[in-house]
């Protein structure tokens, strides 16, 4: 197929998609069988759009340029031809680039859809505002320009270095979330130990955080002569169509609810002159800002117009009486920056509790297999390291320590033939108790089972140590045959 012919035909699939999205409404999902008929169109478009994606990729649409550049050589009388046929070649560069970009978009927008449509725990309301279209660039210019810093802070969530670029901000429980040269993968270890009477020098690599009672627990008395972390630059979500697609999604989806917080939280932080004083302000200021940028780029070519309109501003807001001696007046000053912190904080927290919310029950209830499955965060790593998830932002519990424990257990469980079902459950009931498990939908007898089995092995109990009070676990130690301790401990050895 010629590639003029696939750009058309992708492109008119795409644009039929322009408004695929209100099919996700609240009147339309709430009628019978819509899941099913939404599932059914979200597979076929699918298969469409992975056929048209194959098929733009095997005619070298991913590498464009290749073989595009300027033609050398000729006569005079052929320049206006080789100029012609160059831009006509670069033209062609750009549509293909623009349609396999979009249906890549839109591939990743029907699996989130998908995956969030059949979970039971999936988030119904972005899926109106996904790009099915694959009109990324379209969404993300329809948000405010003051909100684009925003939209950046929480993409850079699903980053290596999480919130680290937050470090300067002061939204409040962000500031350190991450370190900034990535996430602790390991750490290496030199040791003096002491074996048959005698000293003995000795290098580890350990992948626990608590390596002092792993070297307690290992080797017993030890002199630790050098520690040596290891950071891993591994992203928790790696493909950046699915990054920005999901963040677009969370951050349009909840933007009615950021800035009606914003617009309460500024009337309570301000009183009505120092409100007024910022309306003025604003409204002097927001042709200027309208004018210079573009899509965050400044036109150099209206620099000259720039710096005149610059001295307007100021001579308008003298005339305001809000610019004096070269200055913003002082209760302006403090008003707009009380306003901008309000603004910030707000703006990032909303959404990521948001997400916060969805990722946390997405790793608590799913299995590794069932996660690596599942599109409901298409692409994100099966099993993260517990660091990458310091940023997640849930009230009365602190969710990093409940998948901490739950990743551990899936890790060692299968050992003893322990099934993982409930195990969400039982994490969440050893570091709060019982009631705040079943809040989260667990069975209390399917956790009771589980603490049964993992209360009489020694390994189990020996890795919770330090994360947990063991004392919750001995009432359900009532196995006391010494030979049932023996197998459970000696299958895990296995």
């Amino acid at each position: 197929m010629d590639s003029s012919v696939l750009i058309q035909q992708c492109n008119e699939f795409l644009d039929g998609l322009s408004n695929f999205g209100d099919n996700f409404k609240k009147p339309f999902l709430e009628k019978e069988n819509s899941v099913n008929e939404l599932q059914k169109s979200l597979e076929c478009n699918l298969c469409i759009l992975e056929n048209l994606r194959e098929k733009m990729e095997l005619q070298g649409f991913e590498t464009p340029y290749i073989g595009v550049g300027q033609i050398k050589g000729g006569e005079d009388d052929d320049i206006y031809e080789i100029i012609n046929y160059s831009s006509y070649l670069r033209r062609m560069v750009d549509e293909k680039k623009g349609s396999l970009e979009r249906a890549k978009y839109a591939i990743v927008s029907h699996k989130i859809a998908i995956g969030n449509l059949l979970d039971e725990f999936g988030n119904k309301d972005i899926l109106q505002n996904l790009p099915y279209n694959g009109s990324y660039k379209e969404h993300l210019s329809k948000i405010p320009p003051l909100f684009f810093k925003s939209y950046k802070n929480i993409l850079s969530a699903f980053e290596s270095e999480g919130f680290s670029k937050l470090r300067s901000s002061k939204i409040k429980g962000l500031e350190h979330a991450y370190p900034e040269k990535g996430v602790v993968s390991s750490i290496t270890l030199s040791l003096v130990i002491i074996e048959n009477g005698k000293r003995k020098f000795k290098r580890v690599k350990i992948e626990e955080e608590d390596y002092e009672g792993y070297i307690k627990r290992t080797y017993g008395d030890a002199i630790i002569t050098s520690v040596k972390k290891n950071y891993s630059k591994n992203k928790l979500l790696n493909d950046q169509y699915v990054k920005k697609t999901l963040t677009l999604a969370y951050f349009t989806t909840y933007l009615p609810e950021i800035k009606e917080k914003i617009n309460l939280e500024v009337k309570e932080s301000l009183s009505k002159e120092e409100r007024c004083l910022i309306k003025k302000y604003s409204n002097i200021c927001e042709n200027f800002e309208n004018d210079v940028y573009e899509g965050g780029i400044i036109d150099v070519r209206a620099l000259e117009e720039t710096k005149l309109k610059k001295m307007n501003i100021k001579t308008d807001l003298e005339e305001k009486g809000l610019y004096k001696n070269g200055k913003l007046l002082e209760n302006l000053k403090k008003s707009l920056e009380i306003q901008n912190r309000i603004f910030e904080s707000i703006s990032v927290e909303i959404p990521i509790k948001k997400i916060s919310k969805d990722l946390f029950m997405y790793y608590l209830l799913k299995s590794p297999d069932e996660r690596s499955r599942s599109h409901m965060f298409s692409s994100i790593l099966v099993t993260p390291s517990t660091s990458q998830l310091k940023w997640l932002d849930i009230e009365e519990i602190e969710p990093k320590k409940i998948l901490d424990l739950k990743f551990m257990f899936e890790k060692e469980l299968p050992k003893y033939e322990i099934s993982l079902k409930n195990i969400g459950g039982v994490s969440i009931y050893l570091l709060y108790g019982m009631e705040k498990a079943l809040e989260y939908g667990f069975e209390k007898t399917g956790i009771e089972d589980i603490l049964k089995l993992i209360a009489v092995i020694e390994d189990i109990k020996e890795n919770l140590k330090g994360k947990i009070d063991l004392k919750v676990l001995e009432k359900y130690c009532k196995i006391k045959k010494e030979k049932t301790k023996s197998f459970l401990n000696a299958l895990g050895k296995l």
